[in-house]
């Protein structure tokens, strides 16, 4: 069986979507403690639904309260009984594991079925009557439960794939320990496999949930906020899969990324990324770029207030590429309550010193405003 199969079944590797709040981490897993935590995640959703009913001045009764906590409640425990059951059947019939735990199984078809039945088991409560639920019983309805349920069935897989990954990477570890004679360039490798390509489970979550909310009062912000998502998600996953990449394939990823947030943060937030075709075709190392992105925009411009912009440019000079990243943030080293460890800078410090050596430099500039990280690579025919 694939070991990636094998990690997501293995005893105490059951997740639920509230765990991406570190709060509920602290509880030990359990049958008992995901039935709880199921029961909040259907409260909170009664809450929103209720304050946005009457944000938009909706009536509201008591009679309504109850019908929206019955679908709610209803939805939440097939939902959870449903997870329970695959993941249960993929681990006693283990050759349907690849199959039932594919992630279009757990983040779509699961969460789709499971509304259904929620909505046939909320009317049934509601009426006393088993009958099946066609959609002009609330098609309007049924498709914002399903986006919401699709958004938390993502939110489960990439929990799990994030246990995968922390497994493996012990296991790499403990092998790269053991293998003293591997080379800088190797273990470089080795590491990248941990760090690429992953979707922050509360980045896409919060991307989601913004999607759901706008599709509504402004359909077209939702529609291209949706479209920057899939690009966003094809070209990590494209990174994925492969070792080699190019300025431009690392661009195209830090543009969908600056554009949903751009549409997330509205006036707060302006980008703009200036290079030229002949500078996007020279090769680099993958998830470099992005990293140094995201932190300008969590320790930098997220926590100012008035927001700011930032500027990504690259150049060739003397057979050297040298890419700017500017923002007008607080500034390195400002004291917030996002600021983090300073792993993020040090592991793509890391990175570079194991792929190319002497010959790359990553350097912090503070200009009058904000900061400017400034690399500089070799320019070779492969990264």
């Amino acid at each position: 069986m694939d070991a990636r199969i094998e990690a997501k079944l293995r005893p105490g590797t059951d997740y639920h979507p509230l765990q991406i709040v570190p709060f509920f981490r602290r509880w030990k897993p359990s049958q008992l403690r995901n039935i709880l935590l199921t029961a909040i995640m259907c409260g909170v959703i009664v809450a929103l639904i209720v304050l946005t009913i009457a944000a938009f001045g909706g009536r509201l009764t008591w009679n309504r309260v109850q019908e929206i906590a019955i679908f709610a409640l209803a939805i939440g425990y097939v939902q959870h009984f449903l997870y329970t059951l695959v993941i249960a059947t993929a681990r006693r019939k283990r050759s349907w594991a690849p199959l039932l735990m594919h992630p279009l199984t757990l983040s779509l078809l699961v969460p789709v079925v499971g509304i259904y039945v929620g909505f046939m088991v909320a009317l049934a409560v509601m009426s006393g009557a088993v009958r099946l639920f066609t959609f002009h019983d609330g098609w309007r309805e049924f498709v914002f439960s399903a986006c919401i349920a699709v958004a938390i069935g993502w939110v489960l897989w990439e929990a799990t794939e994030a246990n995968r990954l922390r497994e493996v990477s012990r296991r790499e570890r403990a092998e790269l320990e053991a293998a003293a004679a591997l080379s800088d360039k190797e273990r470089a490798t080795a590491e990248l496999k941990t760090l690429r390509a992953q979707v922050e489970p509360h980045f896409l979550y919060n991307t989601l949930s913004n999607v759901a909310s706008l599709i509504d009062r402004e359909p077209a912000t939702a529609k291209h906020m949706t479209e920057r998502l899939i690009g966003y998600l094809r070209h990590t996953l494209d990174a994925s899969r492969r070792d080699n990449a190019t300025v431009g394939d690392e661009l195209a990823i830090v543009s969908d990324y600056l554009e949903i947030l751009r549409l997330r943060m509205g006036e707060r937030l302006a980008f703009s990324i200036d290079v030229t075709d002949e500078v996007r075709a020279i090769p680099m190392s993958p998830m470099l770029l992005q990293p140094l992105v995201e932190n300008a925009i969590k320790h930098g411009l997220e926590p100012k207030i008035e927001g700011g912009s930032i500027a990504v440019a690259a150049a060739v000079h003397e057979s050297i590429l040298q890419i700017r990243i500017t923002d007008t943030g607080l500034g390195f080293g400002v004291a917030t309550d996002t600021a983090g460890s300073g792993s993020g800078l040090a592991n793509v410090r890391a990175r570079l010193k194991a792929l190319y050596g002497d010959a790359a430099k990553l350097t912090i500039e503070q200009p009058t405003e904000g900061t400017r990280i400034c690399i500089s690579l070799p320019i070779t025919t492969e990264p």
